[in-house]
């Protein structure tokens, strides 16, 4: 049975427009970044394909299969491409994109703000 994605993403996997618009953004130089099965829409787009990614510990098979380099951690940062595990990993996605391009003192300061501490280390492509 295939993967349904939740939240409308069943719809976005299937439109053209949206992949093809995912896809010019990556090539105009926009981070694209996805969490959970939300991944499943870049993957859907070819942008995970060949290319080190996580997504939700139950989409793992079916991301692998379409070609995606599965790392086993909750953030995965492969340059122009980021993506988060479960939908809470999200939070760390954001909290490490803010540390990437704000730094750690921005990223520790919101993560006060937030009264959240990031979990889990950050896996980065060389």
């Amino acid at each position: 049975m295939p993967l349904r994605v939740q939240g409308g993403g069943d719809r976005l996997i299937h439109d053209p427009a949206v992949l093809g618009d995912l896809v010019r953004a990556q090539e105009a130089g926009v981070v694209v970044a996805g969490v959970c099965t939300g991944v499943m829409v870049l993957s859907a787009a070819g942008l995970t394909k060949g290319r080190p990614c996580t997504t939700h510990h139950l989409a793992k098979a079916d991301l692998a299969a379409q070609g995606g380099k599965v790392i086993d951690a909750r953030v995965v940062d492969d340059g122009n491409l980021v993506t988060a595990g479960g939908v809470t990993s999200g939070i760390d996605l954001a909290l490490w994109m803010i540390t990437r391009e704000c730094g750690a003192s921005v990223a520790l300061g919101v993560e006060s703000i937030m009264e959240y501490e990031q979990r889990g280390a950050v896996w980065r492509s060389s």
